[in-house]
């Protein structure tokens, strides 16, 4: 899954549940973190794992809690932006989503194939595929940042809310015009 999609996708889902732009920008954001391990030539490693955001998160949301009550849905948020990169990955290849509790990275294939010709039917597949967990460093990493499938994705994913939302701000910007 490509960066620009793990941003989107929870940008999106932001926006839907009503978090206004200015708050949901910097929680998406949030969603590339686990592909910081790119950095360090190793891709899908430890920072994909649930269980490790988790280890990494309860500080931040127990202090929220105890100090910043009024934070604490917007630290939940930001730990979903997180999940939600993993969850993406997984059914985009292997991802070591439940180590350490779990030593085996997982892939979720979901395919609904069609066929047509003297008959009609279709034929759904789920797999559920594990191997085992291999942290290795890579002499070098190459990926796109985006692919004209994630843009267009994108696009459609934002443009009906974007619209709606700046249909909100011209409605209590634009002049009320009184014809009397």
């Amino acid at each position: 899954m490509e960066p620009l999609v793990h941003f989107v996708v929870p940008l999106t889902a932001l926006l839907l549940f009503g978090v206004r732009l200015k708050k949901a920008l910097p929680i998406s954001l949030l969603a590339l973190l686990p592909d910081v391990d790119a950095l360090f030539l190793v891709h899908r490693s430890l920072s994909h794992s649930i269980v490790v955001m988790l280890i990494m998160a309860m500080p931040f949301l127990m202090l929220t809690y105890k100090f910043k009550p009024k934070l604490q849905d917007y630290a939940l948020l930001a730990l979903m932006t997180g999940v939600s990169h993993s969850i993406l990955d997984v059914f985009a290849g292997y991802t070591p989503i439940l180590w350490p509790l779990y030593g085996y990275s997982v892939s979720i294939q979901v395919v609904l194939a069609a066929h047509i010709g003297s008959s009609a039917s279709l034929t759904p597949t789920v797999q559920l595929l594990t191997k085992p967990i291999t942290f290795q460093q890579f002499p070098s990493l190459d990926a796109p940042l985006f692919t004209g499938e994630g843009l267009i994705l994108s696009v459609v994913l934002l443009a009906p809310v974007l619209l709606r939302a700046s249909r909100a701000v011209w409605q209590r910007i634009k002049p009320n015009r009184s014809f009397s």
